[in-house]
């Protein structure tokens, strides 16, 4: 019998050994557990300045605009606290006029969940229409999203948008998933 006591006393400490790692182990779940996801759907809209210079061939030219961009939705900020810039390469040697382009928004005041601070988003994507004629060039991007100070800090995200762009503006429909620290 005594035998048998010492084996349940072996098992015992293991089990007890075992329940101490898996509680240390848990740290790293409540670390997991520090962030929160967040999707969501908005708009967003531009007013901007085009420029364009002809490239070689001259059917082809680079489309710079430059200016401001609201968010509403998920998203919210004010146009006037933000920045707007992209580049375009506008190919219109053949129907429809088509391209590639590369835009940053910096929404200096933004809100997500009742949290305000400096959002960075990138948008990379692609076009198909003329934005110098109605109803204007249609759009998709891929979003990659940056929380950079304020209460936003250490956010990421990514997301996607279509929309329809002129040569003042544009309006696009996006959907966004963000990770923010808890």
């Amino acid at each position: 019998m005594k035998r048998f006591t010492a084996l349940h006393a072996g098992v015992a400490l293991v089990v007890a050994a075992g329940s101490i790692l898996l509680f240390a182990g848990d740290g790293s779940r409540v670390q997991a557990d520090s962030t929160i996801v967040i999707e969501g759907t908005g708009t967003f809209n531009s007013v901007v300045t085009r420029t364009s210079v002809t490239l070689d061939p001259p059917c082809v030219s680079l489309v710079s605009r430059a200016g401001t961009v609201a968010f509403t939705g998920m998203i919210t900020n004010s146009g006037v606290d933000s920045v707007f810039s992209s580049r375009a390469l506008r190919d219109a040697c053949a129907s429809p006029v088509q391209g590639s382009t590369s835009q940053t928004y910096e929404l200096l005041n933004a809100t997500v969940a009742g949290r305000t601070g400096h959002l960075h988003v990138e948008a990379d994507g692609y076009f198909e229409g003329d934005a110098t004629t109605p109803p204007g060039a249609r759009s998709r991007y891929h979003l990659r999203i940056t929380g950079v100070d304020g209460a936003l800090k250490g956010a990421e995200g990514e997301g996607q948008s279509v929309g329809l762009a002129t040569t003042t503006g544009s309006t696009n429909t996006y959907y966004v998933s963000l990770t923010l620290k808890k």
